[in-house]
């Protein structure tokens, strides 16, 4: 999908960035994986990454259920 979006200039935001930002917004709202936004804002996985930890967005969006659930089997013996 293509979006058109003016964006008033008092925002000084290259079209660029605005695509970032939206991709950030996308990805913090669980709209998109964090692989899709990083290829939505037409960034690496890893930069992206970065800079959603720069912006204090958590990139990992495990729930407390998840997070009891990975530590209870990492524990298990194999």
């Amino acid at each position: 999908m293509r979006l058109t979006l003016e964006v008033p200039d008092a925002a000084n935001v290259s079209a660029t960035d605005a695509q970032i930002l939206f991709a950030m917004k996308l990805f913090e709202a669980g709209k998109l994986s964090l692989g899709k936004a990083a290829e939505a804002a037409g960034l690496s996985y890893r930069t992206f990454r970065e800079l959603l930890l720069r912006y204090g967005i958590p990139a990992v969006t495990m729930t407390g259920d998840d997070v009891e659930w990975e530590v209870k089997n990492a524990l298990k013996p194999r």
